[in-house]
């Protein structure tokens, strides 16, 4: 018996590219997410979670690149589903095109802000 292998000549392309990185951005969000819960919900208690905290909290690089990492991964994973969600009410390729770069000036200006929140830090 000989069986022939089939094999799919895929294209790769942005579609392709944000499908995976949903997978992998959903992949690292669920660690990140869960050892962030952890930490704030019942290590330190919500109830010892103010500015103070906050401050000590960011004074360690290691957790301002944490936080970073957070609000990246979800942000960016937020941002590509709404835009496919927005992709299901349109099928022009110029109007994709117009939301593909709506939603990336989007996703880049507030994650800009956000981090250089998190990097400036809190001043006493």
């Amino acid at each position: 018996m000989i069986t022939a292998k089939r094999s799919a000549n895929v294209k790769i392309n942005f579609e392709i590219n944000a499908w995976k990185y949903m997978r992998l951005s959903a992949i690292l969000l669920v660690p990140l997410v869960w050892i962030h819960s952890i930490i704030n919900t019942l290590v330190t208690g919500p109830e010892n979670i103010n500015l103070g905290y906050v401050a000590m909290h960011w004074a360690n690089m290691g957790w301002r690149i944490y936080d970073i990492l957070i609000l990246a991964f979800a942000f960016s994973h937020g941002v590509n589903g709404l835009r496919q969600v927005l992709f299901d009410f349109t099928t022009n390729t110029t109007t994709r095109s117009i939301l593909n770069l709506v939603m990336l000036v989007f996703w880049l200006a507030l994650s800009i802000v956000g981090a250089t929140a998190i990097i400036g830090g809190i001043k006493n």
